[in-house]
Parts: C-alpha cells; sequence; structure tokens
C-alpha cells in the first residue's frame, strides 16, 4: 500500500516538473496564451490535489456520516446501502437488504426529508472499527437551526453505530431509539 502511493507521489511530481517546463517554454511567446492558461490550470488543480493533507479517521466518519445524511435528504435508498458492510446484522435480525428496503418504504412515504444531525463521541477500537454515537432529528421541512427542532415537531433519534473500514467506513451494526429534543443541544 505505501508502495503505491509512493508511486503516485512520484508520478503527480514528473508531471508537475514536465508542466512546469511546458508553461515556461510557452510564456514568453503570445500566440500560445491559451495553452499558457491551460497548463497553469492544471498545474493548480495537480497543487491543489497533492497539497490535500491525509484526513484523519475522525474527519472521515464525518464525511461517512454527512454522506448517508445527503443520501437520505435526497431519498436515495441505493446510495444508503452502498454505506452498510454486506455481513450487516443487528440485534433484531436485520441484514443489509432489509435495512435497504426499510430505507426505500420510508422514502415511499416521506416525500421530504430534512435531518439535522449531532456526533457526540466517536471512539476507535482500532484504526479498522470505530464507534459512533449519532443523533439525528428529521422532519418534512427543513432544519435550519435547533430552535427550529421544536416548532418542526421533528423526531429525534439516537443511533449507536458499529462502524469498519476496508477501503472506506461502512456500517457494520447499528442500534437505535426515540431520543429527547435536548439530546440535540
Amino acid at each position: 500500500m505505501q508502495k503505491s502511493a509512493f508511486y503516485s507521489i512520484y508520478l503527480i511530481a514528473c508531471i508537475r516538473a514536465h508542466l512546469c517546463t511546458f508553461v515556461f517554454s510557452f510564456y514568453s511567446t503570445h500566440k500560445h496564451k491559451l495553452k499558457l492558461l491551460f497548463y497553469t490550470s492544471l498545474i493548480l488543480i495537480l497543487n491543489v490535489s497533492c497539497s490535500e493533507k491525509t484526513r484523519s479517521p475522525e474527519d472521515e466518519i464525518k464525511q461517512y456520516i454527512e454522506s448517508g445524511k445527503i443520501a437520505a435528504e435526497n431519498r436515495n435508498h441505493s446510495e444508503l446501502a452502498d454505506l452498510i458492510n454486506e455481513q450487516y446484522r443487528d440485534q433484531k435480525g436485520w441484514d443489509k437488504k432489509r435495512i435497504k428496503n426499510m430505507a426505500r418504504a420510508y422514502f415511499l412515504i416521506h416525500q421530504n426529508i430534512y435531518l439535522l444531525t449531532k456526533i457526540d463521541n466517536i471512539t476507535f477500537q482500532n484504526k479498522n472499527n470505530a464507534f459512533v454515537v449519532l443523533y439525528v432529528a428529521m422532519a418534512g421541512t427543513a432544519i435550519n437551526d435547533l430552535n427550529a427542532i421544536n416548532r418542526l415537531r421533528a423526531k429525534v433519534y439516537k443511533f449507536e453505530l458499529q462502524l469498519i473500514k476496508n477501503d472506506s467506513w461502512l456500517l457494520h451494526q447499528a442500534k437505535w431509539k426515540a431520543a429527547d429534543i435536548r439530546d440535540m443541544l
């Protein structure tokens, strides 16, 4: 894994060097302004993509939660199912297929879904296993802030998620129950 990362970095560095050579060679002539603009843009894109720091595991999990939120708000049961491990099984005996079907039914019934999330805790058992306590307020109207939860009569749930990481974080087990609005504060 580290070898492929090294080769990727080496390849990007070589591309940068070649692009810099092209940019400076075209810089002096006016008829190549379009090429100069193109190569400069390409260098900027490479610099931004290469200078992006590796995200921490906590940031990866926050992104995972945000991806789930977006999939639910877009009522996309397939994207939501993509966030679940194939071996998912919870205390009720539900598997990935049943969770996907439950989401599909929920999305058919509820035409508008808006979520407000609060990550209460992220605990790592090891680098590939994490436990997340998450509160989610759900409503049929946009939840702009915590004050709107009461006004919209949003339902609040507490989720306890067991995540595992292979290439990306996936849901392995989950528990959920109704929670109080005060838990979101």
